[in-house]
């Protein structure tokens, strides 16, 4: 099914190439909840999973396959922007790969630049991808998040033959089409993101947030082209302001003032449509913020996180482990 009209899309991207499959991913996440998420952390309901839009096909009544086992499957997740500079004491989908890594999947984060271009990284992960290989892999699923994206497909752009090594791209709140904050920042937030030393990441003067401009994006999408080899899938995420933490909060009103007519529909650090990637499959919006749907801020026993976690970002809490479970799952069902 044709995305529906109902959901706002990038406009640098034509709305004939993506498809709704936002009914049967429902169909797997519902699956999972029932028969284990009690059991995982930060357990929600199918309904609080998702934030609700318009235009939801009906669902498959199809059964979901919870029994196959991940054994070969690979993961990479490539992490946003800044992500290497807090690594050290927080992660990328640290705990939904852990519970992958429990059934049986082999997974990994990609090692790009904090603050890096999109172009800088995309040999970063180039090098990851080919260097993690083994020759018993089944299927590689990408799974790249915020920034992640962008600096995927610059990889793909970049370096044509890597659409050999990957079977499916799955966006996660990535950064496609940039974000309007680029403009809205101050000036003195720019310098200090420029020039302020980090123990764990490069300055690269700025390099990540001129990647991340709309205007930067916008021209790369226009003359991208999706390898047709690669199933491509998009997760966004909306948030209601009493969904966002508190040291997002001001990123969000600021989102929701950007545009009169779908400026309600952020996470907090992105608009919803610029969450698509090119060719995808929509499954759906996360009911959460920027940060809640991959950094486990909530789960840290770090005295310093913790103290974030309180004082800033105060809502991280959602079911990663369901999340990335019934991505594998929906993909594996693809390429079946």
């Amino acid at each position: 099914m044709t995305l529906p009209v109902s959901i706002p899309v990038n406009p640098a991207l034509e709305r004939s190439t993506l498809a709704d499959g936002r009914a049967r991913f429902r169909e797997i996440v519902d699956t999972i909840i029932a028969e284990r998420g009690k059991n995982l952390p930060d357990a929600r309901s199918t309904d609080d999973f998702f934030y609700a839009l318009p235009d939801e096909d009906l669902g498959t009544n199809r059964p979901v396959n919870l029994q196959q086992d991940l054994n070969g499957v690979r993961i990479v997740v490539v992490p946003g922007y800044l992500t290497e500079c807090v690594a050290p004491l927080v992660d990328c989908l640290t705990d939904g790969l852990a519970h992958l890594n429990g059934l049986g999947a082999r997974t990994s984060i990609a090692q790009v630049a904090g603050r890096g271009s999109c172009a800088h990284n995309a040999n970063l992960l180039r090098n990851h991808i080919l260097d993690t290989a083994q020759t018993d892999d089944k299927a590689t699923i990408l799974i790249p998040m915020s920034k992640g994206a962008p600096d995927t497909l610059e990889m793909l752009q970049m370096f044509p033959d890597m659409a050999d090594h990957i079977d499916a791209i799955v966006s996660l709140v990535g950064c496609v089409g940039g974000s309007p904050l680029k403009y809205m920042a101050p000036g003195w937030l720019k310098w200090v993101e420029r020039n302020l030393p980090m123990p764990n990441c490069a300055r690269h003067n700025g390099d990540a947030v001129v990647s991340l401009s709309p205007d930067t994006r916008t021209a790369f999408l226009k003359q991208f082209n999706m390898p047709a080899s690669i199933k491509t899938y998009s997760i966004g995420a909306i948030a209601r302001e009493d969904m966002v933490s508190k040291g997002l909060i001001t990123s969000y009103r600021a989102l929701c003032k950007y545009d009169n007519q779908t400026g309600h529909l952020n996470d907090a650090q992105m608009m919803f449509a610029d969450q698509f990637l090119p060719n995808a499959t929509f499954l759906g919006a996360l009911n959460c913020d920027h940060i809640a749907t991959a950094m486990p801020v909530n789960r840290s026993q770090h005295w310093f996180v913790k103290l974030v976690a309180r004082l800033a970002i105060d809502k991280a809490a959602f079911p990663r482990e369901v999340l990335v479970e019934a991505i594998i799952r929906q993909v594996l069902e693809d390429l079946d």
